[in-house]
This record gives C-alpha cells, structure tokens and sequence, in this order.
C-alpha cells in the first residue's frame, strides 16, 4: 500500500514548522517521518491520511504544497526486507533476526540498509512503525507468530 509524501514550503523555521504539525494534528493525521531542509519540510504521511484536507488547511494558513504517491510502498519490498521488518515488529534485534532468518548479520544489516531507503526512514522505530501501522490497515498481524 503507498504512503504519501507531501513537501510543504515556507517553513521558515520552529513556528512554521509547529504550525505545519498543528495541522497534521487537527486532522489526525500520522507522520511517520519529516525532514526539514531550506524552507521546507517532507512528510511521509499513513496511507488512511485525509491528504486532501491537510492540502487546503496548509494553502488556508499560508503554505504551499506539493504530493504525490510516496514510493514508499511495502510491495516495493522483498520478500526479506519484508521478513526483516515482521521480526523488527516482534522486538528482535538483528542477531536474533539474522539467526530466525539462516543468515549472517552482516546480510540482515544489508536488508535494512534497502528497506530503509525504499521505505525513506532513518530509524528502525520509524520503519517499524511504517510496517505495523501497514500491516494493520491489510488486517496482518506482524507481530504474531
């Protein structure tokens, strides 16, 4: 399932920048990462996201926007980079992923470095986060065995 990505200008700095996450947070929306940099910030938002809505708040307020689907798909995922995040989401760390998965540690490492970049996360708390709230929008259950 996509996620969006939205890049909002004329974000000057912190009241801005505060302004652009009131309005996510009116509108329930969920971000799961933000990067700021000359003036404006990108979101990766949830997919369920009223992206239409948080457009016209944004413009209302005094900002433009730009959207577009994210390429932050988990069907652009493999198979592993897929299998990684489900054990991320059970709470194991990369040696335990590596065993659970007939791998070295330096393989599980790699599939994190593709998935982190297919995904546009730094963190594995902000790919996992990306991976449950998807999973739960399909009715998966990552975390069960």
């Amino acid at each position: 399932m996509a996620h969006w990505t939205i890049t909002v200008t004329g974000v000057a700095g912190p009241a801005q920048l505060e302004a652009v996450f009131g309005a996510c947070a009116r509108l329930g929306v969920v971000v799961h990462s933000a990067r700021f940099s000359a003036g404006r910030v990108r979101l990766v938002l949830a997919p369920a996201a009223p992206l239409r809505e948080l457009e016209a708040q944004l413009t209302s307020i005094g900002f433009e926007t730009l959207a577009e689907p994210g390429d932050h798909s988990m069907e652009a995922l493999s198979a592993r980079e897929q299998e990684l995040l489900t054990h991320l989401a059970k709470g194991y760390q990369l040696k335990e992923v590596a065993r659970r998965m007939g791998v070295e540690t330096s393989t599980v490492r790699e599939y994190w470095s593709r998935a982190k970049r297919k995904l546009g996360v730094r963190s594995m708390s902000q790919a996992v986060s990306l991976w449950t709230t998807t999973a739960a929008s399909h009715h998966d259950h990552p975390g069960e065995d």
